[in-house]
Formats: C-alpha cells, structure tokens, sequence
C-alpha cells in the first residue's frame, strides 16, 4: 500500500470531493502545508537570533571580567612599584651609619722602681771626722729663723698680707663640662618625627568600619561596572589626632581610589599615638571596603 501524504493537495481534493468546498475545513486543509513551511522558517530564524543574542552577551561577559581582571592587576602593579619607589627614597633619605674604629689598646709597659746607686768612698779612720750638725740659735728677739735675711712684721701671730699664696683653684678656676639635656633633644625628637611603630598606636575615637560606611558615597561609574574591592590607604595621625599625608598603598579603580582618600581626609581627630609617655606623629594603614549590596 502506498504511502499518504494527508497534506497532499491531490489528497484534500478526493477527500473533499461533491462536498462544500466553500466551508472553512477545505481551505484550513488546503493551506495546511504553507502555514508549516512559514511556521518552521519564523522557528528556525528566531532561533538563530537568540543563539546570536545569547553567544553575543555572554562574550561580551567574558571580556568584561577579563578587562576587569587586567585592569586590577595592572593597578596592584603599580601601586606595588610605587610602594618599592618610596621605600627606596627613604632608604636613600637615612644617614648611613659609619662603623666605629677600633683602635688597639695601648699597652704600656710597668717600670720597677728602683733608687740611685752611689759608690762609697773608702777613708782612713784617721781621716775620718765626725761633723755635728750645726745648732740654730734662736734669736732673742721675736724674729723668726729663715734662709735669709727679710724685713717684715715681728708679730708671729699677724699674717702679712703679701705673704698669701694664691690656690691652684683661684689660678685656674674650674671648668664645668656643658650639660645637655637629654630630655629636651627626646622632645624635639618626638615633635617633629614621624613614627612607624609606637608604643601605643592611634585609635579612633568609635567604631572606623561604621564611620566609613556611612560617610563613603559608591561612584556611580564604578557601581554601573561592578566594580568593587578594598583600597588600602596610608595615612599620618597628627600629635593632636589631626589626619594628614593620606595616600593609596594599593588600588582599585581611580574612581574607587579618590572617593577612599576623600573620606579618610575628613575624618574626625584620633586619638594619637605615644611614645615616652608623649603624643606622637605616627604613620597608620587602614583598609577601605567597598562592596556593591
């Protein structure tokens, strides 16, 4: 038996033959065929222009994240270079400290004392005379006995005025080495240094990650492109807790990199860090989250 075509139009006919053709069944039937060939073509064209749609956003996807991508790591490089950068001007900055000569002790060598030697000299008995020491006669008078003959006061007890000798003291008078003060050189030391450890670090006065979140305004480019991080900011807390020197150790996107330094600029006064029992000018890092709801 042969096959049948049921939308075969030689089909429609016999089946619809000495019957009312004029009724809507023969014409449904009769372009039956047509509207499945249009029905299939509109089918086959959508769907190439979805699958196109579809292969379009998503490589359009692909190269936003790899844009992205490039783009954060092009940025970490260069805050890394500029990080190496200034540690090696401060490095460069800091006197080089010379090493100290050692000079060898001297060694100086112990002399024995010793007491001159004098010869005897070998006399006779005969020869020999025994001297007697000669005898000071004390004079009557209240003059005293010297080596020589002065004129000057008979009082024993008064002192003449000429004969005073002046002290080694009053010949050179004492010279007192400069006192430094120690303290006074600390506290210059401490005022106008920058610290990058103290002994006791700033605080701010509350919650930061609070504080931050309700002052930082999201750049509407960088939440249109979703692009979000943390930017890490570097910054001075004064003696008086003022912020100052604010700068971006590493980076997200520039959008992102200047609304971080805005809000860190106009935060309110810390509370400074110590050294010695004194406030002190202090470096400190602080994280800045931003992060799309």
């Amino acid at each position: 038996m042969a096959k049948i075509d049921l939308y075969d139009p030689k089909w429609v006919d016999m089946v619809f033959a000495n019957k009312n053709k004029e009724y809507g069944a023969y014409q449904l039937r009769k372009g039956t065929s047509q509207r499945n060939i249009k029905a299939l073509a509109i089918l086959l064209v959508a769907a190439f222009l979805g699958g196109g749609y579809l292969a379009y956003q998503i490589k359009k996807h692909n190269d936003d994240l790899a844009a992205q991508a490039a783009y954060k790591a092009k940025m970490e490089a260069a805050a890394l270079e500029q990080a190496k950068k200034e540690q090696a001007e401060r490095k460069k900055q800091q006197p080089k400290a010379q090493p100290k000569k050692i000079e060898p002790e001297k060694v100086v060598p112990e002399t024995r004392a010793t007491v001159k030697f004098t010869a005897p000299v070998i006399k006779d008995d005969k020869d020999v005379k025994e001297e007697m020491p000669p005898m000071v006669k004390m004079n009557k008078e209240t003059k005293a006995v010297g080596s020589e003959t002065k004129e000057g006061t008979n009082d024993r007890t008064e002192v003449a005025a000429r004969s005073t000798v002046a002290t080694p003291e009053q010949i050179a008078p004492k010279i007192e080495a400069p006192k430094v003060e120690a303290k006074q050189v600390v506290e210059e030391d401490i005022a106008t240094k920058v610290f990058t450890v103290a002994e006791q670090m700033p605080t701010f006065k509350g919650d930061v990650n609070s504080w931050l979140a309700s002052h930082i305004n999201y750049p509407p480019v960088a939440a249109e492109n979703g692009i979000q991080g943390k930017v890490i900011v570097k910054f001075v807390v004064g003696r008086d807790g003022s912020v100052s020197q604010a700068q971006v150790l590493r980076s997200v996107d520039p959008a992102l990199d200047r609304e971080a330094l805005r809000a860190v600029n106009s935060m309110p006064k810390w509370n400074p860090g110590m050294n010695n029992g004194q406030a002190a000018n202090v470096w400190f890092t602080l994280p800045v989250t931003f992060r799309l709801q």
